[in-house]
């Protein structure tokens, strides 16, 4: 899915040559991500923009203070994508995706805000780099949630790692009765967990399907404390739920974007 180059604008500087696409992983209120205001690269962030955890002293008014100023950024520069999470869901979707820690409060105004710019939102998104291929959304597509609905995908696992199907689908309401579903990792009665709700452990599930995708899923979601970026090799999945930021330089090599040093994993 082609991404329209960003606005020409002198106030920003032009970050170091090399970096692909930007990442943002789950916000949750924090304002980590204004680390990217200065890039004119592409940006990805990977959704959950509010419901802020308790024991990080961030209101829910900051939370919606923050993601204001998130739409305002993604509306000012074409080459940035929301993609959507969870938490999101369950404001643009009346509740039943996600009943945890929602805003009920300011619940009416935070809809609000997702259907005025529901353009600027998406559920996937895919690049190149180094002659790999990443597909980005919140949570990924396990090969059981694949095959979990083999009638609305195709037969392929490969072939349902493709952003612009997963954006049609959904824009098409087909996958509305199906992202709710959420596995026992997470406290659900599904057998496997949606795109949105996918735990980081349901990829080491053995699956010949993981094991020969050529594509690279890079995910949040799953919140990652004591190792910086969780990476299944097998199954070419990474999540990057860590509260700071990172990029894919034109090699296909995953770094962090406060220093630029590459992740110490192999993609």
């Amino acid at each position: 899915m082609a991404i329209v180059g960003g606005i020409e604008n002198t106030n920003y500087s032009l970050c170091p040559m090399g970096k692909k696409i930007i990442i943002v992983p789950d916000i949750h209120g924090r304002r980590f991500w204004e680390t990217v205001l200065t890039y004119k690269e592409d940006i990805v962030f990977l959704g959950d923009y509010l419901d802020p955890y308790n024991s990080e002293g961030i209101s829910r008014e900051a939370a919606i203070v923050n993601f204001r100023k998130i739409l305002l950024f993604a509306k000012s520069r074409p080459n940035v994508t929301l993609l959507l999470g969870n938490h999101d869901l369950s404001y643009v979707k009346n509740g039943v995706y996600c009943r945890c820690r929602t805003d009920y409060d300011n619940y009416e105004y935070i809809q609000s805000l997702f259907l005025k710019r529901e353009s600027l939102f998406s559920l996937a998104y895919e690049c190149e780099a180094g002659g790999k291929r990443f597909l980005f959304s919140h949570a990924g597509i396990t090969p059981g949630w694949h095959a979990q609905h083999i009638g609305l995908f195709p037969a392929s696992y490969e072939e349902t790692l493709n952003a612009g199907l997963l954006n049609q689908l959904y824009r098409e309401e087909k996958l509305t009765s199906i992202l709710s579903e959420i596995s026992r990792y997470r406290g659900g009665a599904n057998e496997h967990g949606s795109l949105v709700w996918a735990d980081i452990r349901e990829y080491l599930i053995p699956s010949d399907a993981l094991s020969q995708s050529q594509t690279i899923q890079i995910v949040g979601h799953s919140q990652t404390v004591n190792h910086p970026v969780n990476l299944i090799p097998s199954s070419k999945v990474c999540d990057v739920d860590t509260r700071e930021c990172y990029y894919i330089d034109d090699q296909g090599t995953l770094r962090y974007l406060a220093n630029d040093e590459e992740v110490p994993v192999t993609l």
